[in-house]
């Protein structure tokens, strides 16, 4: 599904990646790691957001640099979201919806719990952004869906209904998660990578991470 070799980006004299090489499967797969350690870095490029400075990397088989065809079969959600603000959400999600072959926008917003679609996104609260992020990943019904921090700015309830619907959603798709908390996605997920300081720590199969991530996140001095 994504294969990365040696995967290098620099933003000046700020190494953001250091030679990642690693091959994630179709599944449900969680990146975890700090705050600036490189993974939403990781996530921009294989969206083709960001170029790699070296290296290579390849989704669903395809450069997502240099192919526009993969941005089609891919659905993301970026972390902080950005939105148009004049334009509906109804207008926004219908414009991934057709470039995705298919118009679920309705079907998508009922399974979010959005029924504000037709008021223009300056008028949202940070909750109602970070569903229309949500719902612009998974409109169209992509192959891939990457999510960015799918749990930041949310409470008991957003939290909740988040883990709920990936519960709903994770046999029908891959999707890949980049996040600092773990603890709730973790039942969800089939495999774990960490990424921190720009490289590939450690990565294996969910139930065998946990107390490696106990020990990486809780582990005193």
């Amino acid at each position: 599904m994504i294969e990365a070799r040696n995967l290098t980006k620099t933003f000046g004299s700020i190494r953001a990646l250091d030679g990642i090489t690693v091959e994630i499967p179709e599944g449900v797969n969680l990146i975890v790691g700090p705050n600036g350690g490189g993974k939403s870095t990781f996530l921009k490029i294989v969206a083709g957001v960001y170029r790699p400075t070296a290296g290579t990397v390849r989704v669903l088989g395809k450069d997502p640099w240099r192919d526009g065809s993969v941005k089609e079969r891919v659905g993301v959600s970026f972390d902080p979201p950005k939105f148009p603000p004049l334009v509906t959400g109804r207008e926004w999600l219908s414009l991934f919806a057709r470039a995705r072959g298919k118009e679920n926008v309705d079907e998508v917003a009922k399974l979010l719990g959005i029924d504000f679609l037709d008021r223009r996104i300056l008028s949202y609260s940070s909750g109602m952004l970070k569903r229309l992020s949500l719902a612009q990943a998974l409109v169209g019904d992509p192959e891939l869906v990457m999510i960015d921090e799918p749990l930041a700015n949310l409470d008991f309830n957003g939290i909740r209904d988040v883990v709920r619907i990936l519960k709903e959603l994770r046999d029908e798709r891959s999707f890949l998660l980049i996040s600092h908390i773990w603890e709730p996605l973790l039942p969800l997920v089939d495999r774990v990578y960490v990424i921190a300081d720009g490289r590939l720590v450690t990565h294996g199969e969910a139930d065998e991470m946990e107390e490696v991530l106990r020990n990486l996140y809780y582990a005193g001095p």
